[in-house]
C-alpha cells in the first residue's frame, strides 16, 4: 500500500486566522454559553473578532506614484520604493513594535525598476505569529524588472558603409544601430571562448516578449559533415562543414558556433578561429575536454552533430532580430511592427535575495527581464512564495534552501535555465527539511541553457551530470504542471523526498540521456517516492542513470512512444502498480554497465557512501542494506523489482535486459512478477480522450490481485488560495507540440 499524501493549505485564509484568535480571546474571557445568553455572547465575539482583527498586522504601502519621504501608513501616503518600506519594517523592529500580526507591504500595481538585489536578512524576519509578507495589492499587477527601457529615438538606421553591405538584403533598410556607450548598457560582451548559457549577454525584450538573438539557420540546426581534427582541452578542433553560408561571415571576427559536438547532453558554443571557404572547413580558437565528433564515431564522427550560429549581425533577416558586434560594442536591431516597448536585461544578480531570513512570504509579484535568478532564499526558515509570476529571466526562477518553505502555485516560464532549484536539511542526519514545490506552472523553459536546466531540481545542484550535488532530505514535489522544454522536468537526487501528483509532457526531445524524473551516479540515493505522475507524449520517464539508487515508483501513468522507467545498473529500485501505455516496448529497461565501467572502484561513489557512516544510525536503522552496502557488489542493479504493472502494449515486448543471460536470470538482481499485458482496452473510462482513469470494474482488478486504483483525475494542478482558476488550454501547449527527434536524432526513452 502507498498511501496518498493530500495537498494541504500551507497557509489558511487570514479570516480563518481571525476565527482562531477569536476563540482564543473568547476562552481568556471565560465566555460560558450557561452564563449569559446568546444575544450578549455574539456582541462579545463581534468585539473580539475586531479587536483581533486590529492586532492582526500592520499595513505599509508602496506605489510607483509615491514617495519615499511619507509616512507608507496608506495608497494616499505610500512609499515609492519596496526597500523604503523594507527599512520601515526594521525600524519595527529595532524598536521591539512589531505587532503581533506582522506586517503587509501592500504593492500597488505597476513597474517597479531593480538596479539592484532587494536583500533580506535575518534582520527582516518575521515569525510564525507575526509573519511579514510582500505582495501585490488587491492582486493588482505587480511587475519587478531587472532591466531598462531603450526608446527607438536613440537608435539609427543603417543606411550606408559596411554594415550595410553585410546585412542580409532582407534586412536593409530595417535594422537600426545604436553605441552601447550611448545606450548606457553593461553586459554587452564579448562571450567566453566557451560557454553553455547566455554568455552573459543581455537580452531585449519586446512588449514582455523575449526577442531571438539572430542565429543561422533561424529555426532547427544544422550538421557537421565530418570531424577534421577532434582536438581536446588543449588543442582546438576542425570540422568540414555543409553548404556555403558560413563564407558570408569572413568579415566578422566574432564568431561562436553552439552545437552537440561530441554527445546528446552537451551543447557547448565556441569560439571560431577561422574559417576556409576552400575547404569548407572550420577551425575553433578553443578546445574541449573530450574534443569534437560524436564519440561513438571516431574520429570522423557520424555527421549528425547539430550547431548553429549565434549572434551574427549578417543574421538578422527577419523583425525582432538582434545581434551585438562586440569589436564596436554596437547594438543592432529589427524592430518588430507596430508600437511597443523595448526593454534590455541589465541587472545580473538576483532580483530579490533572502539570507537566513524567516517567516517571510511573497506574494503575487511578477519578475522579469533580468540577467540574473528572480528570487534566492539561502538559510531560509518558513518562508513562502506563492501565487508570483517568474519569466524572461536569464537564469533561474527560485533557488530555495533551507527549512519548512516553499513555492507554491507560481507561474514560471521563459526562463535562461531552469525553473525551482530546491534543497535543505541534512543528508547525514536524515534530519528532513519539510520544504515543498506545490501546485506550480513551469513551462518553455531552459532556453538558453538548454542542458541539466530543468523545471525541478531537487537537490542535483544544476550542473552538469550532478556536479553541483547539495543536501535535500524530505521534499515534497506537488501537483506541479511541467511541459514543453529541451531536456529534463525534474533531476531528483537526496533521500525521503516524494514527487506525486504531477504531470509532465513535451520534455527532452532536445538531448540524450534524459528523464521526465532523472537521476545520476549516486548510490545514497534513497527513500524517494515517485508516484501517482502522468508522464506522457516526452522522452523517458523514469531514469536513474549511471547507478542512481534508492526509488519506488508507484502507481503513476506513463503515455507515448518514448517514455517508460530505465534502471542503467543503479540497485534498490522497486517499480511497481504503474500502468504504461505504448503501441510498442519496451516499457521497462535495465542493464549491468556499472560491471563493466567499474563502478566497483569509483571514488565519486564510494565517498558518498562513506561520507554517510551507512553502519551507524541514523543511516543503519533508516536504510539497513546500505550497512554493508560496499561490499556486495554495488556495481550491479541489486534488489531491482518490476511487479504488478498494467501495461497496454501493440506490439514488442515490454521488458528489455542489457545484460548476461547469467545475470537476467538472477532474481538477486532483477524480479518481475505479476504484470499483466494486453493490447485491449483494460477498462479505461475514455482512453481515445486521454482519460486512464480505471473503471470500478476494470478487468485489471481481476487480472493483478491487489492492483489499488490510480488517482489520475487528481494529478496536475489544483485550485487553492493562490492560484483561483486553471490555465486556459492555449496556455497549456498541448495542441501546439509536435513531436520530433530534435537535433541529435531518434532515441529510445533509455540510456
Amino acid at each position: 500500500m502507498c498511501p496518498e499524501t493530500p495537498l494541504t493549505q500551507i497557509h489558511p485564509p487570514k479570516t480563518q486566522k481571525i476565527l482562531l484568535r477569536s476563540r482564543s480571546i473568547a476562552r481568556n474571557l471565560s465566555i460560558k454559553m450557561n452564563r449569559i445568553n446568546a444575544r450578549n455572547f455574539l456582541i462579545t465575539l463581534l468585539l473580539a473578532l475586531a479587536q483581533a482583527k486590529s492586532a492582526a498586522a500592520v499595513e505599509l504601502f508602496v506605489a510607483t506614484t509615491g514617495n519615499d519621504g511619507q509616512d507608507g501608513k496608506s495608497l494616499a501616503t505610500a512609499f515609492g520604493t519596496i526597500v523604503r518600506a523594507r527599512d520601515e519594517i526594521r525600524l519595527l523592529e529595532a524598536t521591539g513594535s512589531l505587532p503581533a500580526g506582522g506586517v503587509t507591504v501592500e504593492i500597488a500595481g505597476g513597474k517597479y525598476d531593480f538596479t539592484n538585489t532587494l536583500k533580506l536578512t535575518a534582520a527582516d524576519s518575521g515569525t510564525a505569529a507575526a509573519p511579514i509578507s510582500y505582495r501585490a495589492w488587491q492582486n493588482q499587477p505587480v511587475e519587478i524588472l531587472g532591466g531598462r527601457v531603450l526608446k527607438l529615438s536613440e537608435f539609427r538606421p543603417v543606411d550606408s558603409g559596411s554594415w550595410l553591405a553585410r546585412l542580409d538584403p532582407a534586412a536593409r533598410g530595417h535594422v537600426l544601430q545604436g553605441s552601447i556607450r550611448a545606450l548606457g548598457l553593461q553586459h554587452a560582451g564579448p562571450f567566453p571562448p566557451v560557454f553553455s548559457d547566455s554568455g552573459g549577454l543581455f537580452e531585449l525584450f519586446w512588449n514582455g516578449r523575449r526577442l531571438p538573438l539572430a542565429v543561422w539557420p533561424n529555426t532547427g540546426w544544422t550538421t557537421m559533415k565530418r570531424a577534421v581534427v577532434n582536438g581536446d582541452a588543449h588543442t582546438p578542433g576542425t570540422f568540414e562543414y555543409r553548404g556555403e553560408r558560413p563564407a558570408r561571415w569572413l568579415n566578422n571576427p566574432d564568431i561562436w558556433l553552439k552545437g552537440q559536438w561530441r554527445v546528446p547532453w552537451e551543447d557547448p558554443a565556441i569560439r571560431v578561429a577561422r574559417i576556409d571557404p576552400a575547404s569548407h572547413t572550420i577551425t575553433f580558437a578553443a578546445g574541449l575536454p573530450a574534443g569534437i565528433g560524436n564519440k561513438y564515431a571516431r574520429p570522423a564522427g557520424n555527421g549528425l552533430e547539430p550547431w548553429r550560429a549565434v549572434n551574427l549581425v549578417e543574421e538578422i533577416d527577419q523583425p525582432g532580430e538582434w545581434a551585438v558586434d562586440f569589436a564596436t560594442q554596437t547594438l543592432f536591431f529589427w524592430p518588430p511592427a507596430g508600437d511597443g516597448e523595448l526593454v534590455v536585461s541589465q541587472l545580473n544578480e538576483p532580483l530579490i535575495e533572502l539570507q537566513g531570513a524567516a517567516h517571510v512570504h511573497l506574494i503575487g509579484l511578477t519578475l522579469e527581464a533580468s540577467l540574473g535568478d528572480g528570487i534566492v532564499v539561502q538559510n531560509g526558515e518558513s518562508d513562502l512564495i506563492a501565487g508570483c509570476t517568474l519569466r524572461n529571466l536569464g537564469r533561474r526562477g527560485v533557488v530555495l534552501n533551507g527549512f519548512r518553505s516553499g513555492v507554491q502555485s507560481c507561474d514560471m516560464y521563459q526562463l535562461g535555465e531552469g525553473c525551482i532549484y530546491v534543497s535543505g536539511g541534512n543528508k547525514a542526519r536524515l534530519t528532513p527539511s519539510e520544504n515543498f514545490v506545490v501546485n506550480n506552472h513551469l513551462h518553455d523553459y531552459a532556453v538558453l541553457k538548454a542542458m541539466y536546466s530543468p523545471a525541478v531540481d531537487a537537490g542535483f545542484g544544476g550542473l552538469p551530470n550532478g556536479g553541483g550535488f547539495t543536501d535535500a532530505v524530505g521534499i515534497r514535489v506537488a501537483h506541479n504542471l511541467i511541459h514543453d522544454a529541451p531536456r529534463d522536468a525534474v533531476l531528483v537526487s537526496g533521500q525521503d523526498n516524494v514527487f506525486e501528483y504531477n504531470e509532465i509532457y513535451h520534455c527532452g526531445f532536445g538531448s540524450g540521456d534524459v528523464g521526465a524524473f532523472y537521476s545520476w551516479l549516486d548510490w545514497t540515493i534513497r527513500g524517494v517516492i515517485i508516484r501517482y505522475n502522468y508522464i506522457h507524449d516526452t522522452v523517458g520517464g523514469v531514469n536513474p542513470d549511471d547507478g542512481a539508487a534508492g526509488s519506488l515508483v508507484w502507481g503513476n501513468v506513463f503515455a507515448g512512444a518514448r517514455t517508460g522507467v530505465w534502471i542503467a545498473s543503479g540497485p534498490d529500485h522497486r517499480v511497481e502498480n504503474n500502468i504504461f501505455i505504448k503501441d510498442q516496448g519496451p516499457v521497462f529497461g535495465m542493464d549491468d554497465r556499472g560491471a563493466a565501467r567499474g563502478y566497483a572502484t569509483n571514488s565519486r561513489l564510494h565517498t558518498a557512501v562513506l561520507a554517510i557512516h551507512p553502519q551507524q544510525a541514523p543511516w543503519a536503522e533508516r536504510f539497513p542494506a546500505m550497512t554493508n552496502f560496499l561490499a556486495s557488489h554495488p556495481e550491479l542493479p541489486l534488489r531491482t523489482e518490476f511487479a504488478r504493472n498494467l501495461i497496454v502494449l501493440h506490439s514488442g515486448e515490454p521488458i528489455q535486459l542489457k545484460m548476461s543471460q547469467e545475470r537476467q536470470g538472477d532474481t538477486n538482481l532483477f524480479l518481475a512478477r505479476d504484470n499483466y499485458v494486453t493490447a485491449g482496452d483494460p477498462g479505461f473510462v475514455n482512453a481515445a480522450a486521454g482519460n486512464y482513469t480505471l473503471k470500478p470494474d476494470a478487468e485489471v482488478f481481476q487480472k493483478i490481485a491487489g492492483f489499488e486504483p490510480v488517482p489520475f483525475d487528481q494529478m496536475g494542478l489544483q485550485i487553492d488560495q493562490y492560484r483561483r482558476s486553471l490555465p486556459p488550454e492555449i496556455e497549456t501547449g498541448r495542441h501546439r507540440f509536435q513531436p520530433s527527434p530534435g537535433p541529435g536524432g531518434d532515441r529510445n526513452f533509455g540510456t
